[in-house]
Protein backbone atom coordinates (compact mmCIF):
# COMPACT_ATOMS: atom_id res chain seq x y z
CA UNK A 1 0.00 0.00 0.00
CA UNK A 2 2.51 2.54 0.87
CA UNK A 3 4.59 1.61 -2.58
CA UNK A 4 1.00 2.86 -4.46
CA UNK A 5 1.04 5.99 -2.52
CA UNK A 6 4.65 6.88 -2.97
CA UNK A 7 3.85 6.20 -6.98
CA UNK A 8 0.48 8.62 -6.90
CA UNK A 9 2.94 11.15 -5.07
CA UNK A 10 5.55 10.99 -7.85
CA UNK A 11 2.86 11.44 -10.48
CA UNK A 12 1.55 14.10 -8.64
CA UNK A 13 5.15 16.25 -8.73
CA UNK A 14 5.67 15.06 -12.06
CA UNK A 15 2.43 15.89 -13.27
CA UNK A 16 2.49 19.40 -11.42
CA UNK A 17 6.44 20.10 -12.48
CA UNK A 18 5.30 19.84 -16.10
CA UNK A 19 2.49 22.05 -15.73
CA UNK A 20 4.74 24.80 -13.97
CA UNK A 21 7.60 24.75 -16.28
CA UNK A 22 4.97 24.36 -19.82
CA UNK A 23 3.98 28.01 -17.73
CA UNK A 24 7.02 29.52 -17.32
CA UNK A 25 9.57 28.12 -19.30
CA UNK A 26 10.30 31.06 -21.19
CA UNK A 27 10.75 33.15 -18.35
CA UNK A 28 13.55 30.37 -17.49
CA UNK A 29 14.97 31.21 -20.87
CA UNK A 30 14.76 34.79 -20.72
CA UNK A 31 16.50 34.50 -16.96
CA UNK A 32 19.55 32.80 -18.39
CA UNK A 33 20.02 34.29 -21.37
CA UNK A 34 20.17 37.77 -19.68
CA UNK A 35 22.67 35.88 -17.48
CA UNK A 36 24.82 35.39 -19.97
CA UNK A 37 24.21 38.45 -22.33
CA UNK A 38 25.12 40.42 -18.83
CA UNK A 39 28.57 38.31 -18.28
CA UNK A 40 29.43 38.72 -22.18
CA UNK A 41 28.90 42.39 -22.00
CA UNK A 42 30.90 42.98 -19.23
CA UNK A 43 34.10 40.63 -20.28
CA UNK A 44 33.43 42.67 -23.99
CA UNK A 45 33.21 45.97 -21.61
CA UNK A 46 35.92 44.79 -19.91
CA UNK A 47 38.26 44.06 -22.73
CA UNK A 48 37.47 47.45 -24.47
CA UNK A 49 38.87 49.33 -20.95
CA UNK A 50 41.58 47.26 -21.06
CA UNK A 51 42.32 48.05 -24.39
CA UNK A 52 41.84 51.33 -23.84
CA UNK A 53 43.79 51.71 -20.71
CA UNK A 54 46.96 50.44 -22.22
CA UNK A 55 46.41 52.97 -25.16
CA UNK A 56 46.31 56.07 -22.86
CA UNK A 57 49.82 54.11 -20.83
CA UNK A 58 51.73 54.23 -23.78
CA UNK A 59 50.84 57.47 -24.89
CA UNK A 60 51.79 58.64 -21.29
CA UNK A 61 55.32 56.52 -21.84
CA UNK A 62 55.82 58.19 -24.78
CA UNK A 63 55.51 61.77 -22.98
CA UNK A 64 57.51 60.92 -20.24
CA UNK A 65 60.38 59.50 -22.48
CA UNK A 66 59.88 62.98 -24.37
CA UNK A 67 60.12 65.11 -20.84
CA UNK A 68 62.96 62.61 -19.35
CA UNK A 69 65.23 63.60 -22.85
CA UNK A 70 63.88 67.18 -22.37
CA UNK A 71 62.25 67.53 -25.82
CA UNK A 72 59.38 69.32 -23.85
CA UNK A 73 57.53 69.85 -27.58
CA UNK A 74 56.41 66.37 -27.92
CA UNK A 75 55.91 66.16 -24.51
CA UNK A 76 53.28 68.46 -24.21
CA UNK A 77 51.97 66.74 -27.50
CA UNK A 78 51.93 63.88 -25.78
CA UNK A 79 50.24 64.61 -22.52
CA UNK A 80 48.02 66.61 -24.30
CA UNK A 81 46.62 63.82 -25.93
CA UNK A 82 45.02 62.63 -23.00
CA UNK A 83 43.04 65.19 -21.54
CA UNK A 84 40.35 64.01 -21.77
CA UNK A 85 41.03 60.57 -20.74
CA UNK A 86 38.59 58.45 -18.83
CA UNK A 87 41.11 55.82 -17.19
CA UNK A 88 42.68 57.77 -14.70
CA UNK A 89 45.53 59.20 -17.12
CA UNK A 90 44.33 62.71 -17.26
CA UNK A 91 44.83 63.61 -13.33
CA UNK A 92 48.54 62.87 -14.32
CA UNK A 93 48.68 64.19 -17.63
CA UNK A 94 47.77 67.22 -15.66
CA UNK A 95 50.02 67.26 -13.33
CA UNK A 96 52.89 66.60 -16.41
CA UNK A 97 51.43 69.43 -18.41
CA UNK A 98 52.04 72.13 -15.65
CA UNK A 99 55.36 71.29 -15.68
CA UNK A 100 56.52 70.99 -18.87
CA UNK A 101 54.59 74.29 -19.86
CA UNK A 102 56.33 76.15 -16.87
CA UNK A 103 59.40 75.33 -18.24
CA UNK A 104 58.80 75.49 -21.84
CA UNK A 105 56.87 79.29 -21.68
CA UNK A 106 56.33 80.22 -18.61
CA UNK A 107 52.77 80.83 -19.33
CA UNK A 108 51.63 80.81 -15.62
CA UNK A 109 48.26 80.96 -16.99
CA UNK A 110 48.25 77.67 -19.14
CA UNK A 111 49.93 76.12 -15.95
CA UNK A 112 47.46 76.78 -13.41
CA UNK A 113 44.73 75.74 -16.10
CA UNK A 114 46.52 72.14 -16.51
CA UNK A 115 46.28 72.47 -12.43
CA UNK A 116 42.67 73.28 -12.20
CA UNK A 117 42.30 70.31 -14.45
CA UNK A 118 43.99 67.86 -12.98
CA UNK A 119 42.52 68.92 -9.19
CA UNK A 120 39.11 68.32 -11.18
CA UNK A 121 39.86 65.23 -12.22
CA UNK A 122 40.58 63.16 -9.25
CA UNK A 123 38.86 63.23 -5.82
CA UNK A 124 42.28 61.39 -4.59
CA UNK A 125 45.89 62.23 -3.69
CA UNK A 126 46.51 63.69 -6.76
CA UNK A 127 43.49 65.45 -6.99
CA UNK A 128 44.98 67.15 -3.88
CA UNK A 129 48.46 67.41 -5.07
CA UNK A 130 47.11 69.24 -8.01
CA UNK A 131 45.28 71.82 -5.42
CA UNK A 132 48.25 72.42 -3.60
CA UNK A 133 50.58 73.09 -6.64
CA UNK A 134 47.95 75.36 -8.11
CA UNK A 135 47.70 77.28 -4.78
CA UNK A 136 51.52 77.58 -4.43
CA UNK A 137 51.35 79.16 -8.38
CA UNK A 138 48.79 81.14 -7.28
CA UNK A 139 50.23 82.42 -3.75
CA UNK A 140 52.40 85.36 -4.89
CA UNK A 141 49.61 87.18 -6.51
CA UNK A 142 46.88 85.77 -4.99
CA UNK A 143 45.05 87.87 -1.74
CA UNK A 144 44.33 85.45 1.58
CA UNK A 145 41.05 85.36 0.81
CA UNK A 146 41.81 84.18 -3.04
CA UNK A 147 44.26 81.59 -1.54
CA UNK A 148 41.46 80.31 1.27
CA UNK A 149 38.89 79.55 -1.54
CA UNK A 150 41.38 77.58 -3.77
CA UNK A 151 42.09 75.52 -0.95
CA UNK A 152 38.75 75.04 0.39
CA UNK A 153 38.76 71.45 -0.74
CA UNK A 154 41.39 70.59 1.24
CA UNK A 155 41.02 72.90 4.68
CA UNK A 156 37.50 71.15 5.33
CA UNK A 157 39.15 68.35 6.04
CA UNK A 158 42.27 66.64 7.63
CA UNK A 159 45.45 64.76 6.83
CA UNK A 160 48.50 66.06 5.57
CA UNK A 161 47.50 68.02 2.84
CA UNK A 162 45.49 69.72 4.76
CA UNK A 163 48.42 70.58 7.14
CA UNK A 164 50.81 71.84 4.19
CA UNK A 165 47.68 73.73 2.91
CA UNK A 166 47.23 75.80 6.65
CA UNK A 167 50.81 76.18 6.31
CA UNK A 168 50.22 77.76 3.62
CA UNK A 169 47.47 79.81 4.38
CA UNK A 170 49.60 80.83 7.81
CA UNK A 171 52.66 81.65 5.71
CA UNK A 172 50.07 83.78 3.33
CA UNK A 173 48.85 85.38 6.06
CA UNK A 174 52.03 86.53 7.99
CA UNK A 175 53.03 88.20 4.37
CA UNK A 176 49.96 90.25 4.69
CA UNK A 177 51.02 91.45 8.21
CA UNK A 178 48.07 89.43 9.75
CA UNK A 179 50.68 88.03 12.51
CA UNK A 180 47.49 87.25 14.93
CA UNK A 181 45.82 85.22 12.23
CA UNK A 182 49.46 83.35 11.50
CA UNK A 183 50.19 82.81 14.91
CA UNK A 184 46.59 81.23 15.19
CA UNK A 185 46.99 78.80 12.20
CA UNK A 186 50.79 77.89 13.31
CA UNK A 187 49.92 77.77 16.69
CA UNK A 188 46.87 75.08 15.83
CA UNK A 189 49.62 73.50 13.41
CA UNK A 190 51.91 72.76 16.26
CA UNK A 191 49.21 70.74 17.46
CA UNK A 192 48.31 68.66 14.60
CA UNK A 193 49.53 65.12 14.99
CA UNK A 194 48.60 64.61 11.12
CA UNK A 195 51.33 67.42 9.89
CA UNK A 196 54.18 66.11 8.27
CA UNK A 197 57.28 66.27 10.22
CA UNK A 198 58.65 68.73 7.92
CA UNK A 199 55.73 71.22 8.61
CA UNK A 200 55.93 70.65 12.08
CA UNK A 201 59.80 71.90 12.15
CA UNK A 202 58.98 74.66 10.14
CA UNK A 203 55.80 75.42 12.05
CA UNK A 204 58.01 76.00 15.29
CA UNK A 205 60.94 77.89 13.49
CA UNK A 206 58.24 80.81 12.78
CA UNK A 207 56.14 80.62 16.09
CA UNK A 208 59.70 81.49 17.24
CA UNK A 209 60.25 84.40 14.93
CA UNK A 210 56.62 86.10 15.78
CA UNK A 211 56.89 88.98 17.68
CA UNK A 212 55.79 88.67 21.00
CA UNK A 213 51.79 88.59 21.51
CA UNK A 214 50.82 92.22 22.92
CA UNK A 215 49.13 92.48 25.64
CA UNK A 216 47.33 95.84 26.53
CA UNK A 217 47.68 96.79 29.97
CA UNK A 218 45.78 99.84 30.02
CA UNK A 219 42.75 97.91 28.91
CA UNK A 220 40.00 98.21 31.46
CA UNK A 221 40.18 94.65 33.92
CA UNK A 222 37.43 92.55 34.05
CA UNK A 223 34.85 93.14 36.60
CA UNK A 224 35.55 90.55 39.21
CA UNK A 225 32.21 88.34 39.60
CA UNK A 226 29.62 88.77 42.58
CA UNK A 227 29.51 86.22 44.84
CA UNK A 228 25.95 84.80 45.33
CA UNK A 229 24.32 85.12 48.29
CA UNK A 230 24.78 82.36 51.05
CA UNK A 231 21.26 80.69 51.19
CA UNK A 232 21.03 79.22 54.90
CA UNK A 233 20.85 75.33 55.58
CA UNK A 234 17.71 75.07 57.29
CA UNK A 235 17.01 74.39 60.61
CA UNK A 236 16.84 70.66 62.05
CA UNK A 237 13.75 69.14 62.81
CA UNK A 238 12.60 69.14 66.11
CA UNK A 239 12.10 65.65 67.97
CA UNK A 240 8.49 64.84 68.64
CA UNK A 241 7.78 63.80 71.76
Amino acid sequence: MTDIFQEVDQSLREETFATWWKRWQWVVYGVVAVAILGVAGFEIWRGMRDEEINKSAVIYDAGFAARENNDLTAARNSFAQLEGDKTGFKALSGHMLAGVEKDLTDDMAAVEAHLASAAAADKGVMGDLATLKLAYAKADNATLAELETVLKPLLDRTGQATALAKELIASKALAEGNIDRARSEFEALALDLDAPRGVQARVQQALATLPARKIDLDAPAAPAATPAPAIPAPAPAQATQ
